[in-house]
């Protein structure tokens, strides 16, 4: 008798903490702390461009992010100099050196993504 009354209040104890954790558990991990992705990162996205990029420089951010993706698809050595678009930016003269410090820091992240994350997966197609 003892053993099925101390088994009862198991059952009960493990269906109350349960019901008890399982709010806790949806809700997911706390909001990052104030400040924390200002520019890019966790609250923005890790392919998201820094914020005081301007607009000729956050296209090379994505292009050079695109560019790493193909690259790591198509085996070959990670450096911007492989890419048509650093090497001849679609861009006026006068954008080309905003457009390739764009570029370079895009490729730089979009790899470093590949390789220690990502694994090729998760960018976004064009």
């Amino acid at each position: 008798m003892m053993n099925k009354r101390f088994a009862g209040l198991t059952l009960a104890a493990v269906m109350m903490t349960a019901t008890f954790a399982a709010p806790a558990i949806a809700q997911g991990p706390p909001p990052p702390p104030p400040g924390y992705g200002s520019g890019y990162g966790p609250a923005y996205g890790w392919d998201a461009p820094p914020h005081e990029f301007q607009e000729i420089q956050r296209q090379g951010f994505h292009d050079g992010i695109y560019g790493a993706q193909k690259d790591f698809e198509n085996h070959r050595r990670p450096t911007p100099n492989n890419r048509d678009e650093y090497r001849r930016p679609p861009v006026s003269p006068r954008d080309r050196n905003a457009y390739r410090m764009g570029f370079e820091r895009g490729y730089r992240i979009g790899w470093d993504h590949i390789m220690n994350r990502g694994g090729g997966y998760g960018f976004y197609g064009r």
